[in-house]
C-alpha cells in the first residue's frame, strides 16, 4: 500500500511558469497591458510621474530592467525615442512589441495620411486601444502558452469596458462636435477624429515646434470673431500664447493630460484618462 506515494514522489511536481516581467513605455500602455495580464506577470512603467513622455531619459536602471525583461511593449520611436537606443543597443537578446502600426484604415486625405503616419498618440482612437488589446494577447500566448485561456477572457473583458466607454464618451460628447477649439501640442488627432470633434488648430506642431506668428495671429483672428471656443493647454507643459488666445475671446479649458503622466497608475489608468479627456472638451465647449 505504501508503493503509490513512494512512485508518485519519485517524479517532479508540474509548476507553474515563472510569472512574466513585462516592461512597458507610458502609463497607457502599462493599463492596457495589465488587464490583459491579469496575475499571470508584473508589467512595470518607465515614464516616471509628471515626465514628459517624449524627452524622457532612462537611468541606468531602468536600463537594465528593460535588457532584464521577457517583454518589452511599447508604442514607437516617434513616442519615446529614448527607448529606441536601448532596443537598438540590444541587439536581437530583447524581446519587444511596438503597437504603432503603419496602415491608415480609410484616410483619403494625403494630409491627414502624413499626419498620422507621424503621429503616436495612438491610444487616444478606441478603435485602436482595441487593436493594441489583441496585439498585446497575441504577444502574451506567444511566450506564455499556458496562459492562452486567462490573456483571452483578461482581454475580451477589457474590450467590452472599452466599447462601453466609448458608447458614454460619444454620448458626453455629441452635444459639441461642432464647438471650435485649439490645444497646446498637436497631439489629440486620434481623439478629435474618432469623436467627431472640431479642432481648429494647434499652438506647436507634433514634434513641439512652435506655431507660427501667422498661425498664431489667424488662431487669434478666429477667436475674435467667436470661431475658437476653447483654448486647452496640457499637464506638464507651459504656453504664453494660451493667453493670446483668450485675449483673443476663447475661454481657456482644463489642461489636458493625453499620456495620463498625472494620474494613478494601474489597469484603470486608461479610461480615467479618457473619460478625464472627454470630460474636459465638455466642460468647456458646452458652456
Amino acid at each position: 500500500m505504501r508503493l503509490l506515494p513512494l512512485i508518485i514522489a519519485a517524479f517532479p511536481l508540474a509548476t507553474q511558469a515563472e510569472p512574466l516581467t513585462i516592461v512597458t513605455d507610458i502609463p497607457p500602455v502599462q493599463s492596457l497591458v495589465m488587464q490583459v495580464v491579469g496575475d499571470r506577470g508584473t508589467v512595470d512603467v518607465l515614464l516616471e510621474p509628471n515626465a514628459d513622455p517624449h524627452h524622457f531619459q532612462l537611468r541606468p536602471s531602468q536600463a537594465r530592467s528593460v535588457a532584464q525583461s521577457d517583454l518589452l511593449i511599447w508604442i514607437s520611436e516617434d513616442m519615446t525615442p529614448w527607448l529606441d537606443r536601448v532596443i537598438q543597443a540590444s541587439g536581437d537578446t530583447l524581446v519587444h512589441l511596438p503597437l504603432l502600426h503603419e496602415d491608415i484604415h480609410t484616410d483619403t486625405d494625403e494630409e491627414e495620411i502624413a499626419h498620422h503616419h507621424e503621429d503616436p498618440h495612438l491610444w487616444l482612437d478606441p478603435n485602436e486601444a482595441v487593436e493594441m488589446l489583441e496585439k498585446i494577447e497575441s504577444k502574451l500566448v506567444e511566450l506564455d502558452p499556458e496562459g492562452a485561456t486567462s490573456y483571452a477572457e483578461n482581454a475580451q473583458t477589457a474590450v467590452n469596458r472599452l466599447l462601453d466607454m466609448e458608447g458614454e464618451i460619444a454620448a458626453m460628447l455629441s452635444g459639441v462636435q461642432d464647438r471650435p477649439f485649439v490645444v497646446t501640442h498637436d497631439g489629440y488627432r486620434y481623439f478629435v477624429r474618432h469623436f467627431e470633434l472640431s479642432q481648429a488648430g494647434s499652438l506647436s506642431d507634433i514634434h513641439d515646434s512652435a506655431a507660427s506668428a501667422k498661425t498664431v495671429s489667424n488662431l487669434a483672428h478666429l477667436a475674435e470673431n467667436g470661431q475658437v471656443h476653447c483654448v486647452f493647454g496640457e499637464v506638464g507643459e507651459s504656453s504664453k500664447l494660451t493667453q493670446v488666445l483668450v485675449d483673443a475671446g476663447a475661454k481657456k479649458g482644463d489642461d489636458l493630460d493625453p499620456a495620463g503622466i498625472s494620474l494613478p497608475r494601474g489597469p484603470a489608468l486608461y479610461e480615467t484618462l479618457m473619460r478625464n479627456l472627454a470630460g474636459s472638451f465638455e466642460n468647456c465647449l458646452s458652456d
